[in-house]
């Protein structure tokens, strides 16, 4: 009987116990309160929000609608980021709770609510307003899930449906400092480009025209200063893409004034760019940019009249980096085929004079030594011949040519009368110093180019077909 009775009060303390977790587990006065899985709909007549207004941590900003343009108060004359401003209206207009808390609205403080992160005022185009309040984070969902008061119900939403009204108004402005680079190439034509540096000298290149190069055409651009010379015929596909879909990192001050322009760095800035293009109708834009110096990888802009100072990694303009001696026409000579009248290489004791007519026309004809030879193949190897590319462009102190033993002689001569002659002499076993024009300038560049075109040419006047290297 004793032993019963022991085994009866065991029960009964286990049961006692089991009792009070459930009471603890169950009760609605828990930290998480009693909540009813259910979802409801806030924004519910499918009216268009015509305004919101917010208050944050951050400070207060005003959205608001002109028909479908969307403009801050006081930032009027600033471009937005339209794919935020449109996902802060679409969010609110499609605004479900996944949950209500039943009991929340007597434990606010619970939720964050009683100081919330922000308060939103909406209103629609037909006058309906609404207010809700934005709480903390629910624990363990790993920020994807808010508390939020509306309507004296203490409701749990995604965060990504109201995560862009926890920030300041410089995250409605678009960070764009450059529009983007059009799919196609052809669709774009850059007439200008012109990097300023402060205390330094105003690097520009203008475009010039496009010519036939071997069979394709290329747009050629001059460089007009710091000296007047061709530049890189690369600059097309290594440097304008480039300057084209810079985003900024953050936005750093809005309306600045004086001060805040020197502390940047931007009330005399370290370098400007300006670019001038054309789309494929011809119609002209430009745009421009003003920069620090560089700071840790960053830097301060501001793009043409917007007022606005934005962040920016440095990584994301390489042009900050070219000078007037990288931007330089490393192509010895790249005269187009269609001005052509005579060529003629001399190399070797051995001489090949080339004849043209009607070059790209239904007559063409190009002759070597006064035998006909294939277009296709004539193009092959000139595309060798136009493309000798310097490791070094000379405009002064050339090497003197008196010690030096000429190599080949190669003359240009034109439609026009004019005329280009390329004296190449031996430097040694790996290096060769190419002279225009008896001094007007002269390139270093790799013995092995000059072999290759010699060999060539060679081949050509000896009957062979000439593939294509392009």
């Amino acid at each position: 009987m004793k032993r019963q009775w022991i085994t009866a009060g065991v029960i009964a303390v286990c049961l006692a116990v089991l009792g009070a977790v459930w009471l603890f587990l169950g009760n609605p006065d828990s930290s998480e309160g009693n909540k009813e899985r259910k979802e409801i709909a806030l924004w519910k007549d499918g009216s268009t929000i015509q305004q919101i207004e917010t208050e944050n941590e951050q400070g207060r900003f005003l959205l608001y609608w002109d028909g479908e343009e969307a403009a801050v108060k006081g930032m009027e004359d600033l471009p937005l980021d339209e794919g935020t401003v449109e996902n802060i209206r679409k969010n609110l207009e499609n605004l479900i709770a996944e949950q209500e808390v039943s009991d929340g609205q007597d434990r606010l403080s619970d939720f964050g609510l009683d100081h919330p992160k922000a308060q939103v005022l909406i209103t629609s185009d037909n006058g309906d307003n609404m207010t809700v309040q934005i709480g903390e984070e629910v624990p363990g969902e790993d920020g994807t899930l808010r508390y939020l008061l509306w309507e004296d119900q203490v409701l749990i939403i995604k965060s990504s449906q109201i995560e862009d009204l926890l920030y300041g108004r410089e995250s409605l402005v678009s960070r764009e400092l450059t529009p983007e680079y059009p799919e196609g190439e052809e669709d774009l034509l850059v007439t200008r480009l012109e990097i300023a540096e402060n205390g330094g000298s105003d690097l520009i290149l203008e475009y010039r025209d496009s010519q036939e190069l071997a069979g394709y055409t290329v747009n050629s651009y001059q460089m007009v200063s710091p000296r007047d010379y061709p530049a890189d015929a690369g600059v097309t596909e290594d440097v304008f893409p480039d300057l084209f879909g810079i985003q900024a990192e953050s936005v750093e001050r809005i309306h600045p004034d004086e001060q805040e322009k020197e502390t940047t760095g931007l009330a005399d800035p370290w370098k400007t760019l300006q670019v001038e293009y054309t789309d494929s109708e011809g119609k002209a834009y430009s745009f421009s940019l003003q920069v620090s110096r560089p700071d840790h990888g960053m830097v301060y802009v501001m793009s043409g009249d917007t007022d606005v100072i934005y962040t920016c990694s440095e990584d994301k303009m390489p042009w900050m980096e070219e000078t007037a001696d990288s931007l330089v026409s490393h192509t010895v000579l790249a005269a187009d085929i269609k001005t052509l009248d005579r060529l003629e290489i001399t190399a070797g004791g051995e001489q090949y004079q080339f004849q043209f007519e009607d070059v790209g026309g239904e007559k063409e004809r190009i002759t070597c030594n006064g035998s006909e030879t294939d277009g296709g193949s004539f193009r092959s190897f000139y595309y060798t011949l136009a493309g000798l590319s310097a490791d070094q462009v000379l405009f002064t102190d050339f090497p003197d040519t008196a010690a030096l033993k000429e190599e080949a002689r190669i003359t240009y001569q034109y439609q026009d009368g004019t005329e280009d002659v390329l004296t190449c002499y031996h430097e040694d076993s790996r290096q060769v110093y190419v002279e225009l024009n008896q001094g007007e300038r002269g390139f270093l560049l790799q013995a092995s180019q000059l072999e290759t075109m010699l060999d060539t040419v060679k081949r050509l006047a000896a009957g062979e077909e000439i593939a294509a290297r392009y």
